[in-house]
């Protein structure tokens, strides 16, 4: 195969793979956690969040043939719909979660090759979360949750750009949480997500495989109550994101694609009542390997307590 015909065929081909890793960030954008996620809720709280998620890019990386940044671009305008009920079992904390992402990727497009737009439903994801540490007095929290995504959002083979994978996925998620200094809340987290097949890719129904993709997140936090002279919850935060391996395979064969992301981000978060917090966050890629590059991307949250 020439280089040409390669390059030809993990656009044309290789970015609907593409698709997997953008609504996995459509949907893997509530489970890409925020600060304070991982601190548990008084026993028999039911949360509902609602987000929106605005992605741009306009540069695009294949470990094959290369970074294509003329004439190239994605956006991404993506809602999710989140419910969680959080209880005890043996004196420890626990969560159950549901979350439903919905939206729209639009002006595809790579060095002027037209990869169109999609939008509907994203997959579905179902979630439990257990608290092993749970340590109120010392700010000490230790988690892990088992999110599992189903193969039940909007996909046509024709299409290059789809909002569901046509797969399912799982996501192995450990939490550590701790606050110090008085105003100070650091969160680490770690995760591994393994795919199965996607046996119906492309025109000619060809196996999209993936290899286990593990991330690593940190948000460092400060408390701005003082400033804000209120006493609900008030925190500005910094954090890191990277995500690794994830290499994509078509019928066997390296296509280019993989999970290769590292981000810097930016939080506000603030409760206006007990029961209903608001939240912004910005971020932008500092690097990216076989996938496209975000340049910006804006998150909105609102979040109800009852």
């Amino acid at each position: 195969m020439t280089e040409l015909k390669l390059f030809t065929r993990v656009t044309l081909i290789g970015c609907a793979g593409l698709t997997i890793g953008i609504i996995g960030a459509a949907s893997c954008l509530a489970i890409d956690f925020q600060p304070g996620d991982w601190v548990p809720l008084p026993p028999d709280t039911g949360v509902v969040m609602s987000y929106y998620e605005l992605g741009t890019r306009s540069e695009y990386n294949n470990t094959i043939t290369g970074t294509a940044d003329n004439n190239t671009h994605l956006d991404s305008n993506i809602g999710v719909a989140r419910y969680l009920y959080y209880n005890e079992v043996f004196h420890h904390p626990y969560v159950l979660d549901f979350i439903m992402p919905f939206g729209a990727l639009t002006d595809g497009k790579i060095n002027g090759k037209n990869l169109g737009s999609a939008s509907g439903l994203g997959d579905p994801v179902v979630s439990a979360g257990f608290w092993f540490i749970n340590q109120p007095k010392q700010k000490r929290y230790l988690s892990a949750a088992d999110f599992l995504t189903l193969p039940l959002g909007t996909y046509d083979n024709q299409k290059a750009l789809n909002l569901g994978g046509n797969r399912w996925q799982n996501d192995v998620q450990v939490d550590f949480t701790q606050g110090f200094l008085s105003k100070f809340t650091i969160d680490v987290s770690g995760d591994w997500i393994c795919y199965w097949n996607n046996t119906d890719f492309g025109a000619d129904h060809e196996t999209l495989s993936q290899q286990s993709t593990f991330s690593a997140y940190a948000w460092l936090s400060y408390d701005i109550r003082s400033v804000l002279r209120t006493q609900l919850p008030a925190n500005v935060s910094i954090g890191y994101a990277g995500a690794f391996g994830g290499i994509q395979k078509l019928d066997g064969i390296k296509m280019g694609q993989k999970t290769g992301e590292e981000q810097i981000r930016f939080t506000y978060s603030q409760f206006v009542t007990p029961n209903w917090q608001f939240l912004i966050s910005v971020n932008h890629d500092v690097g990216a390997s076989g996938q496209f590059k975000q340049d910006f991307g804006l998150l909105l949250r609102v979040t109800k307590l009852f």
